[in-house]
């Protein structure tokens, strides 16, 4: 990639710099598409039509995929988790287009040769974004031996009653669950009224994860204009009323992930993080 002949001779801003696999860059940008279209305000992706899509996917897609791919293979390289398993499952609650299913499964490849099918089950409001998803799947089986196959779910949730509606299609439990800048779109819109989102998500959530399994909460960092709080406090108030198990977290308030793809050169996000495993 041209764009990054350049890289060693930048300031780094991260110790987490990724770059987009060429393969990715070029099928998400070339083939479906996608546009990068910056934009700083509260985000609600469930809405969103086709064209919103698209922006997302080249815009949020990539910071996704670097922020998944970072913290999991850290954590691959550091742990002797699922070193004998040829095969997992994943639960991801608002997938979105798959940025960070992207970016795990490129994780696993890397650290764990032994692990040959990813059975994900993604859930997600807007059809469009898994639809997408969906196409980059069956792009990234191309080029790795670990295989995904994923059972996308179009389910919309409007408050926590609507959980519920999960038990009949989550039937089994799961050694990863994760949720990417999912829980941020039901604070905003109130859909869980005035309870802790990140709570009862939680409670919902733990008890089907695999006794050895894990669970990965990621967030945006900003202070939510509804709740008028900040979100990582709202998600550590809301981990602990859940009893839940943190033993992993960014570092001070948040933690900078840099991506770099060929629409633009070191692209930063920053996000609030808690790896949670069953008590």
């Amino acid at each position: 990639m041209e764009h990054m002949s350049a890289l060693n001779k930048e300031k780094v801003f991260s110790q987490c710099n990724i770059v987009l696999p060429q393969w990715l860059d070029d099928f998400i940008f070339n083939k479906l598409n996608a546009q990068y279209c910056r934009s700083n305000s509260n985000m609600t992706v469930i809405d969103w039509g086709q064209k919103e899509i698209l922006n997302y996917l080249g815009t949020y897609f990539p910071r996704s995929y670097a922020e998944a791919y970072s913290i999991f293979k850290r954590y691959l390289q550091t742990n002797c988790i699922f070193e004998t398993e040829k095969s997992l499952r994943l639960l991801d609650f608002g997938c979105g287009t798959g940025g960070e299913i992207i970016g795990l499964s490129t994780a696993l490849a890397e650290c764990r040769a032994n692990i040959k099918v990813l059975n994900v089950k993604a859930i997600d409001g807007n059809q469009y974004a898994l639809n997408r998803f969906d196409d980059i799947k069956d792009e990234f089986n191309k080029h790795h031996i670990l295989q995904i196959f994923s059972k996308p779910s179009a389910i919309k949730i409007d408050d926590f009653y609507d959980l519920s509606i999960l038990d009949s299609i989550l039937d089994e439990k799961y050694d990863i669950i994760v949720s990417f800048k999912a829980v941020c779109e039901f604070v905003t819109k109130q859909q869980f009224e005035e309870k802790n989102a990140y709570e009862y998500l939680a409670k919902f959530m733990l008890p089907k994860l695999l006794d050895s399994g894990l669970m990965l909460l990621v967030d945006v960092t900003t202070k939510n204009d509804v709740a008028q709080e900040w979100l990582p406090d709202l998600m550590d108030k809301g981990l602990q009323n859940a009893g839940a198990s943190v033993i992993k977290r960014n570092p001070l308030n948040n933690e900078t992930f840099v991506v770099h793809h060929s629409r633009q050169r070191a692209d930063i996000s920053k996000v609030a993080w808690r790896i949670i495993i069953n008590n």
